[in-house]
């Protein structure tokens, strides 16, 4: 078998709490956006001053805040009353992997300041991410006794093995070691790559060998693992990244076995010791938001051909041209019950429509993703509530 290889290792995902205070009137403002979310059953797509990250509002809440606005950048939690802080941030991989982890929690930092918080936010890590995509390396059910993880011996924590071990047919696809403030996961990522129909990942893996599978092995640190470790903040997880990533590697690993019954005593397997080595780097591309965009076209495309079969069925034609002729006559009658033209309602999914940040965003193309938040209230977001402004719903 030839050698391991690594085809790249970075920081997957990144989850922040912000402490500070809301700036005036924006509860109110997410209210009234809140709300008209829920009349119309549309997302609220709002783009915040000249930043480049646009979110669209959903008309329901995240766990006990009440406001939660997302995009394939970014996660957004507002309104959280004590004692949670009152803004929950999280960075999305293809984010991450377009813009570079530092960047990323610089921009969203700066994003914050500009338009969520009333002075410069204090943001702490809640959760981090690493990994290493490898391959020449697909480790088979026999290779689930050669792991020895400390967490689990330290705590005591069993877990039982069909839980740990995540098999398609006869060949596993992934395994799952420890829990709570650290996690380790092993798993065949091109399977699930092709599960979810996602492709941007292959752009970042250096001399990828089609043939043959791709297998991760990610470290999940919580805010308790990362606090021991000495990172509070995501600057100081960010810069440790390359010794968390030793932490991991240290304690999960995979090992030669030997007559010995302690397996914390077999000598450490030679591919583990080149995951362990692996430079914790930062690989971006720009072409993350260009793969991204090529898969929700393909997904439309994959639904645009099951339609277009089925009507093809119900008539004597099958060709794709009778199927979509068919269509036609029906159109003008559906949109007009509809009250509605089909020019605008591509203009206002266009609207809606929140892609991938990969590079800063021209005030043109700010325009054109979202309603601006000018456009609804100035700067203090001029609503002026009876009383302080506090989410209605609590933890």
């Amino acid at each position: 078998m030839d050698e391991l290889r690594i085809l790249s290792a970075e920081v997957d995902t990144l989850h922040c709490s912000v402490r500070g205070e809301l700036q005036d009137g924006l509860l109110v403002f997410l209210e009234a956006l809140k709300e008209e979310s829920q009349r119309t059953n549309e997302l609220q797509v709002v783009t915040w001053g000249e930043q480049s990250l646009s979110v669209a509002l959903r008309p329901h809440g995240w766990r006990s805040y009440p406001f939660w606005a997302s995009s394939p950048n970014i996660e957004v939690a507002i309104g959280g009353a004590a004692p949670f802080p009152p803004v929950f941030i999280q960075a999305h991989s293809a984010y991450l992997h377009s813009r570079g982890p530092d960047r990323a929690v610089a921009e969203m930092s700066e994003w914050l300041a500009a338009n969520v918080m009333r002075d410069e936010p204090v943001l702490g890590i809640s959760r981090l991410d690493l990994y290493c995509d490898t391959q020449n390396w697909s480790p088979t059910m026999d290779d689930f006794d050669r792991f020895h993880c400390r967490g689990v011996r330290r705590r005591v924590y069993s877990m039982p093995a069909e839980d740990q071990a995540h098999t398609r047919g006869r060949k596993p696809n992934g395994f799952v070691f420890g829990g709570g403030d650290l996690m380790a996961r092993c798993y065949d990522k091109t399977l699930e790559l092709h599960s979810r129909g996602s492709e941007w990942p292959k752009a970042l893996w250096v001399d990828w060998d089609q043939d043959h599978p791709v297998w991760r092995v990610e470290f999940q640190f919580r805010r308790r693992s990362l606090v021991s470790l000495g990172c509070s903040t995501p600057a100081e997880a960010l810069a440790a990244r390359q010794e968390l990533w030793h932490y991991g590697t240290q304690w999960l690993s995979l090992r030669t076995p030997t007559s010995d019954s302690n397996r914390a005593r077999w000598p450490e397997a030679p591919e583990w010791a080149v995951i362990r080595q692996a430079e914790i780097g930062s690989p971006t591309t720009p072409l993350v938001r260009d793969m991204v965009r090529s898969a929700d076209e393909l997904r439309m495309i994959r639904g645009l051909v099951g339609y277009a079969s089925s009507l093809a069925a119900l008539g004597a034609a099958p060709g794709l041209g009778a199927a979509l002729a068919r269509t036609v006559p029906g159109i003008p009658a559906y949109l007009d019950r509809k009250g509605e033209d089909f020019a605008d309602i591509v203009a206002r999914k266009r609207r809606q429509r929140v892609e991938v940040v990969s590079g800063r965003a021209t005030a043109r193309e700010l325009q054109d993703a979202g309603r601006p938040w000018e456009d609804v209230a100035p700067r203090d977001h001029g609503i002026k509530s009876a009383g302080p402004d506090r989410p209605r719903d609590r933890p």
